[in-house]
């Protein structure tokens, strides 16, 4: 799926005014009035670079040019390469009937507890929030009671902000009451919060749109569940899927799907649990398929190396370790960030370089093929400045 978009990116540019530039209107427009003048009136004419009509014509050049860019981009904007915003959605959504994804609020299970039973209901009110920092909060989204006679009561609340800002939260840190609710002694989370996400981003969007095609068929191909997948969650940033002929394991009439969450992460239980819910009654999904979903395999790799600095550098040194530093960072980012991915050194290398260093010795990783299955987690790095070397 990480290749899906390159295919567009790919595709030769196309130009809907000729690649004309401000130079050719500039002397188009000159070349025209001179051979008009002369049409006209039978006598040549010259326009030095201070004549005034020349003058006048390079500022008319001008805007004519710009109305030219706005026609090239009024034609572009047709086509998923190079559309964008507004322009992007209402390509969604008059091609493929899709609309952009709007962020989604995180959620939480939590655990209300009583010191002791009661004898009557203890009511929990629509709208309690609940906290692990005072900046992020979680609020019940409908009236809970704990009945009488029991002392604990599990629910899922809602983040009162969408995005992904909810995510993340361990098990244990929202317990805080913002709105206090009598008899209850103790509130925590049971599972990490979840499923926050933000609204969709332009690529995000154009990836569901080139696959969308896919997603009429029923006759379950790979890509319509890749479609499916990334319908059903944003978070979703890469999907893997397999079936028998893939791999001899995968029981016949069984669809093997990876899912990758953002930043790299295993997916949690309760995404694993929707989603199959959810590919369960798509429409599209064939009724002899049985599917399975889970997070990729991980494939451990490090990082081991030395960098230099040429001398002539020697004032910037400062600040290319703190460039290195963040590209050794970006490239372990980029590393994890789809499955499948195979484990290069050479664009270690060639971060590390673009950021000012002279040359990088790697120890590690070696090139490592991944199976189209798994996902390169980092187990350790490691980066040495190696000092000053003569060009």
């Amino acid at each position: 799926m990480a290749e899906t978009l390159d295919v567009i990116k790919d595709l030769p540019d196309i130009s809907f005014i000729d690649d004309a530039t401000l130079e050719q209107v500039q002397e188009l427009m000159i070349t025209t009035y001179q051979e008009s003048y002369r049409s006209i009136t039978g006598q040549a004419v010259s326009l030095a670079r201070g004549d005034p009509i020349r003058v006048i014509l390079l500022a008319v050049s001008q805007v004519i040019y710009q109305h030219l860019q706005l026609v090239d981009k009024a034609g572009k904007m047709n086509f998923l390469k190079y559309a964008y915003g507004d322009y992007l959605d209402q390509l969604a959504a008059t091609r493929t009937g899709l609309v952009r994804k709007a962020a989604e609020p995180a959620v939480v299970t939590i655990l209300w507890s009583l010191e002791a039973a009661r004898a009557s209901a203890t009511p929990i009110p629509e709208g309690t929030r609940l906290t692990a920092d005072g900046s992020v909060f979680f609020a019940t989204t409908e009236y809970l009671e704990i009945p009488a006679g029991e002392t604990e009561l599990s629910a899922i609340l809602q983040c009162t902000v969408p995005g992904a800002v909810g995510n993340g939260y361990a098990p244990g840190e929202v317990d805080t009451m913002v709105d206090p609710v009598p008899f209850i002694a103790s509130v925590s989370n049971v599972d990490a919060s979840s499923g926050g996400s933000d609204t969709e981003t332009d690529e995000e969007l154009a990836q569901r749109v080139f696959l969308a095609p896919s997603g009429f068929s029923v006759a379950g191909p790979a890509d319509a569940y890749v479609y499916r997948c990334l319908e059903y969650s944003s978070q979703i940033v890469d999907v893997a899927v397999s079936g028998p002929g893939d791999d001899p394991d995968i029981p016949a009439g069984t669809v093997d799907i990876r899912i990758l969450m953002e930043g790299g992460e295993q997916p949690e239980q309760s995404m694993i649990d929707g989603l199959t819910e959810y590919l369960t009654d798509a429409p599209a999904r064939p009724l002899t398929d049985t599917v399975q979903i889970s997070g990729p395999d991980e494939e451990p790799y490090s990082v081991s190396l030395t960098y230099y600095i040429a001398k002539v550098d020697r004032s910037s040194a400062a600040s290319i370790q703190t460039a290195v530093a963040a590209a050794v960072e970006q490239y372990e980012v980029w590393q994890s960030a789809r499955i499948g991915r195979d484990i290069n050194p050479d664009e270690l290398i060639a971060r590390v370089k673009a950021a000012g260093a002279k040359r990088a010795v790697i120890a590690s990783p070696a090139f490592t093929t991944v199976p189209r299955t798994a996902v390169p987690v980092l187990a350790s790095s490691s980066v040495t400045y190696g000092g000053l070397e003569d060009d």
